[in-house]
């Protein structure tokens, strides 16, 4: 499982005469420093590289502490940066679908009535994936169109969770018994 660590950060610890020569910057969780160290030409490059990739900094037996888009994460289940990376990058799609749904909320109650937002590409790519390309009434794979279980006159969001694929007859006898 991956998981954040809002604690973590690189710090410059006090100077040793060690520290001196294997490096002046470590990585702090809490009162917790690492015992690894870093030079300064070191650390300007992981901190450009984990803008796009994730920079394995601590590893142990049992976990490591990745570096990914200005956050440290910890790892226990031996992923890849590529794991990593894409866990990190639906993590932040999320968030951002949950800001935008909330928004549209907001925007709704301020005018009295619900605003519709449409289903961006991710949103659209995970509900077929997930229903699997067939209508979840009838299995059927013509004519899918993209329906609220919850309308949006009633409430309910443009999220993945709200959203199922319907043949447009299931469509249409469900819009009839609303």
């Amino acid at each position: 499982m991956l998981r954040v660590d809002n604690n973590a950060q690189i710090v410059r610890p006090p100077w040793t005469i060690t520290g001196m020569f294997s490096g002046r910057y470590a990585i702090q969780s809490g009162k917790r420093i690492s015992a690894a160290r870093w030079k300064k030409a070191q650390i300007e490059n992981v901190i450009a590289v984990q803008k796009d990739d994730p920079v394995s900094m601590l590893s142990d037996r049992r976990r490591t502490l990745w570096y990914v888009h200005d956050k440290f994460y910890w790892d226990d289940d031996g992923l890849t940066a590529d794991d990593v990376k894409a866990l990190v990058l639906q993590r932040e799609r999320r968030l951002q679908q949950k800001l935008n749904t909330a928004h549209s909320l907001m925007r709704a109650e301020a005018t009295g009535r619900p605003t519709r937002t449409s289903a961006t590409s991710d949103i659209r790519r995970m509900v077929y994936e997930r229903d699997g390309g067939r209508c979840v009434e009838c299995d059927s794979t013509f004519d899918l169109q993209y329906d609220h279980v919850l309308p949006v006159a009633l409430g309910g969001a443009t999220t993945v969770e709200n959203l199922q694929l319907l043949c447009a007859d299931c469509n249409r006898q469900k819009s009839d018994t609303l």
